[in-house]
């Protein structure tokens, strides 16, 4: 448990540090080739995208006197697929580029209400949340290597919280930011470009509490620990 821990800790933050430095290797390397922009061209794509993401909850329950009285953590991962649309400036080094991205929606959790141990209490307590409006900023540095590239680039977004507590208490939606990194390969056809391309993505803390003063049963959850990895198969047009 502890080792697991600490594993999925040092991953993120190698992901994090990685991000930060291979996008700025890539922005440096296209904008330092002087006459990469001296005639550029324009891409338009668009993918369709299989990702898995994993994050660890931590919920924190308050009394009325604002004593933490008991925490719940979780670990979780699910996968879904979302649609993007891309448009990229193109030099002789590579590409810089705006990529927005369809909505990710994860499972809905339930926690059943008391009265099937007896209790009269028939409400439930359900949540999920959606990836809503996220758009990344990102650099393609091109390979030596026929099509090959490697991709770096800032993510941001939305965090809308669909949630029915039997409290009647709501969390507020919460930005959503993070970084891609991964490689990929194109293709060139004779009308257009297929693309193939995996990447690994780290998104920053997220916290978010019910709305309640800490002297009213104040609650607290923390999302931690964000990661995720994705494929994306596409079909682009360069002019």
């Amino acid at each position: 448990m502890i080792i697991g821990t600490i594993f999925k800790y040092k991953l993120n933050l190698i992901l994090r540090i990685n991000m930060k430095k291979v996008l700025l290797i890539i922005l440096a390397g296209i904008l330092s080739v002087g006459t990469a922009y001296a005639q550029p061209s324009f891409t338009i794509g668009l993918g369709m995208n299989k990702g898995v993401f994993a994050a660890e909850g931590l919920e924190s329950n308050f009394d009325e006197g604002g004593t933490l009285r008991s925490t719940t953590k979780e670990y979780g991962a699910f996968e879904d697929s979302f649609g993007s649309l891309y448009i990229e400036i193109n030099g002789d080094a590579g590409s810089i580029g705006l990529s927005v991205q369809g909505d990710v929606s994860t499972p809905t959790n339930v926690n059943e209400a008391n009265n099937d141990r007896g209790g009269t209490d028939t409400a439930t307590t359900t949540v999920s949340a959606d990836f809503d409006d996220v758009i990344t900023l990102y650099g393609l540095l091109n390979l030596p290597v026929g099509g090959a590239y490697i991709k770096a680039g800032i993510v941001q977004g939305d965090i809308a919280v669909n949630e029915t507590q039997r409290s009647g208490n709501t969390y507020n939606d919460q930005d959503l930011e993070g970084y891609v990194l991964g490689f990929g390969v194109q293709k060139d056809l004779d009308a257009a470009s297929i693309r193939f391309e995996l990447l690994g993505h780290s998104y920053d803390d997220v916290t978010a509490t019910n709305g309640v003063a800490t002297s009213g049963n104040h609650n607290k959850v923390t999302i931690s620990d964000m990661i995720g990895a994705s494929a994306q198969i596409s079909i682009n047009k360069t002019f």
